[in-house]
């Protein structure tokens, strides 16, 4: 791997983030290494040129610049305020950060180039630590107890939150009537729990027959207030809880102050805490607290 090559890429171009894709298939790109949050994420962006206006434009045009005033976001879960992309014909290569939108063009250019000679291969090690991060996660959510429907709620959501370190977490159970359990991990909808309740409804529905990523709330039809990108929220991950989603859903969100979405590792903890949920409430649900 050429990690420390990257690293010392990044840092002589001032990159706070630089990722590393590889092309798979016609349109069909990996990150398979990087610096920053490329490092971090490798193996977990998966991103398809037709989805992704800016990195389509990178690769039609050679290069594409980000240079807003706050952070959007620039693809798949990455959001910046500044980057740039440089497609070298077999890699992209993102570099991002403050700064970066205003180097010169032949600087990206060397730059990219450098890291597309770098051996792209996410390691083995990294993949393994991925699946373990997935484990302990379900885990946790699979040990929750609690004397009531609220403490179990509140300590999946809480649980869930914060294995992907989201400020928002929430579980709507349907029910009669229906009810909603939330959790601050540093940020809070400034509304009333039936507000709240009603907002992720369409959610709930939504969820019950796939995944809901909403990478970019702005984006997104099911981003009503008080749980949109106008009160503070930039992305929301939220999964089905019970057989077809019959219990309710589970739903964790970043807010703005680091603002971010979902890579396809946090939709694969999201998953697996939404099967753990469905055992911890289906167990409290029987009456069998013991064990919920």
């Amino acid at each position: 791997m050429g990690s420390k090559e990257l690293q010392s890429l990044a840092e002589e171009l001032g990159a706070q983030d630089l990722f590393l894709f590889q092309v798979v298939a016609p349109g069909r790109l990996v990150n398979v290494d990087g610096y920053g949050r490329g490092a971090g994420w490798a193996g977990n962006i998966e991103v398809q040129q037709e989805t992704e206006p800016w990195l389509a434009v990178a690769m039609q045009e050679g290069l594409a610049r980000l240079t807003r005033a706050f952070a959007t976001r620039a693809f798949g879960p990455y959001w910046a305020s500044e980057a740039a992309a440089v497609w070298t014909g077999d890699h992209l290569v993102v570099f991002g950060g403050e700064g970066i939108g205003n180097l010169d063009s032949a600087d990206l250019l060397a730059a990219a180039r450098r890291a597309a000679g770098l051996t792209a291969e996410t390691p083995v090690a990294k993949r393994l630590a991925d699946d373990l991060e997935v484990a302990q996660a379900a885990l946790a959510v699979a040990t929750v107890s609690g004397s009531s429907l609220r403490e179990v709620a509140e300590a999946v959501a809480a649980r869930t939150a914060e294995a992907l370190g989201c400020e928002f977490g929430a579980v709507f159970l349907f029910g009669s009537p229906p009810r909603v359990h939330m959790v601050d991990r540093g940020w809070r909808p400034a509304a009333t729990e039936d507000e709240v309740l009603t907002a992720l409804a369409p959610v709930a529905y939504s969820a019950a027959s796939a995944l809901q990523v909403e990478q970019d709330l702005a984006d997104s039809p099911l981003a009503y207030p008080p749980l949109s990108i106008g009160e503070g929220l930039v992305s929301r991950c939220s999964v089905a809880v019970g057989p077809n989603g019959s219990l309710g859903v589970l739903s964790v969100a970043h807010a703005g102050d680091r603002p971010r979405g979902f890579t396809s590792l946090c939709q694969r903890i999201m998953v697996s805490s939404g099967q753990a949920a469905e055992s911890v409430f289906g167990a409290y649900l029987r009456g069998d607290r013991a064990t919920a």
